[in-house]
């Protein structure tokens, strides 16, 4: 019944012009066609009370929302939002926008890869293998003498897999295929090979003959790192004393000859992440400890000069902190503050650290009068005792404002009478010069032969003593 029918019967009605025509029974005859058309098979109208279809173009201006809860809304923007997706074939995007997170679960490999499409034995331990295009053009990667591995999820709960692993023998991109043979048990990873399947990704691991093709990528979100493999030839890669394939990783550090003894001695920790490669190029490299703290990196900047900045903090220049260390004065000396010019490196300087050379100190005593003294004369002169940081002489008065303390003492055949003598010059008393008189300062006895000693001990800030000694003969 087409709708034609209905429109002609509905006019033969209204043109009726004869009496007793029977119109009421044309009425209902032309009612129950309408009907007929809304709810039979060739209807042109969508239904709401059974499954339907229409083999012509909908348009949903206003979009559409799909499901009893309204999970999937077509949207009049032109978008889709659904709470998931799943695709049997291939996915094509112009664009992809990960909103707040992107996940990756297992090993994702930066390298070859195509989806076995189907398997078809050729031989003992030989297959071909038929890849899938997922666009019109594509055509396998594959080259010859490529190492291929691909794995099956097992989906069981203890997270299983079956390892295929396989030689190509030779590549027919036209028709995307590759012929390949099975590497022994012996000879892979597990010790157990198992037969390619449909269905699953194949990827390259390497290539036994070139060795353009024996490098690649992977990161591994159950171990944790970031691998980059060089000159996989085989399955099992190498690692040992000779060499290693592993070229080098980010992540939590893999067992590897490498870095285990760093391991074993402690040095590094297994359960923290490290980077490893040959070499490493950076603009800026900045050490910092656990809480953030910046490391400095000890700068020799050779003698001190009195023109030139020295500094420990962050060097715009060299784009790095660092703590400059010069020589001076027979010591080695670090600076301490963010910036100085012209404080001089020396004993007592807040603004500098001794790192070698600090505890060689010296104290020489010279008198004023020279070093003879005739024999039953009267004499004074003055010892006068310099306090030496290896090659700097240090000042009394800063020595004195920092808190040093000074104590002479007397040694003679005297014992009694040096006692009294130095009961009279307690520490702290006396500076760096002594008076040293002939009738007061000298033992009561003193004959050709009869010698006398003055010792000077210098006390420093921190409680380290440094003496000098000077002797008088008759």
């Amino acid at each position: 019944m087409k709708a034609e029918d209905i429109i002609k019967s509905i006019e033969t009605i209204r043109d009726e012009t004869r009496e007793a025509a029977n119109t009421a029974t044309r009425v209902g005859s032309t009612l129950l066609m309408m009907l007929q058309f809304l709810i039979g098979d060739a209807t042109p109208f969508l239904r709401k009370d059974q499954p339907d279809s229409t083999n012509h173009l909908l348009t949903l201006l206003a979009g559409a929302v799909i499901g009893k809860n309204g999970g999937i809304k077509l949207n009049p923007d032109g978008s889709i939002t659904a709470e998931s997706i799943r695709i049997l074939g291939s996915a094509i995007f112009n664009e992809i926008v990960a909103n707040h997170q992107h996940v990756w679960e297992g090993d994702v490999y930066f390298t070859d890869r195509a989806i076995i499409d189907t398997v078809e034995t050729t031989g003992l331990n030989t297959y071909r293998l038929t890849f899938r295009k997922e666009y019109d053009d594509e055509q396998v990667t594959f080259h010859k003498d490529d190492i291929l591995l691909a794995q099956k999820n097992d989906l069981n709960v203890s997270r299983t897999f079956q390892s295929a692993w396989m030689h190509v023998d030779s590549v027919d991109a036209a028709n995307n295929t590759a012929d390949v043979s099975m590497y022994g048990d012996k000879d892979v990873p597990g010790g157990k090979n198992f037969a390619p399947q449909p269905a699953i990704l194949a990827v390259r691991r390497g290539n036994s003959v070139d060795k353009n093709r024996q490098s690649f990528w992977f990161i591994s979100s159950n171990e944790g790192r970031m691998l980059f493999i060089q000159g996989a030839s085989k399955p099992i890669l190498d690692d040992n004393t000779d060499g290693s394939n592993y070229a080098g990783f980010v992540g939590l550090p893999p067992d590897i000859v490498a870095v285990r003894d760093l391991i074993q001695k402690k040095i590094i920790t297994a359960n923290q992440p490290y980077a490893y490669f040959r070499g490493m190029l950076a603009q800026d490299f900045i050490k910092v400890d656990y809480n953030g703290n910046p490391q400095y990196i000890g700068r020799d900047k050779g003698q001190w000069s009195e023109s030139e900045t020295y500094i420990r903090g962050y060097d715009e220049k060299a784009r790095g902190y660092y703590v400059d260390r010069v020589w001076h004065g027979g010591c080695y000396w670090q600076c301490n503050v963010d910036s100085c010019t012209g404080s001089e490196p020396m004993y007592g300087n807040a603004d500098w650290s001794c790192l070698i050379g600090g505890g060689n100190m010296i104290v020489d005593i010279n008198s004023t009068e020279g070093d003879s003294f005739p024999a039953g004369s009267d004499w004074t002169t003055e010892l006068v005792a310099e306090v030496w940081n290896a090659e700097m002489y240090l000042p009394e008065d800063r020595l004195m404002s920092l808190g040093m303390q000074v104590n002479w003492q007397r040694i003679s055949q005297d014992p009694v009478a040096d006692k009294a003598w130095n009961a009279g010059h307690p520490t702290g008393a006396d500076t760096l010069t002594l008076q040293v008189d002939s009738k007061k300062d000298l033992p009561s006895v003193w004959k050709a032969g009869s010698k006398v000693g003055f010792k000077c001990t210098v006390i420093f800030p921190d409680g380290k003593q440094k003496s000098g000694n000077y002797s008088i003969v008759n």
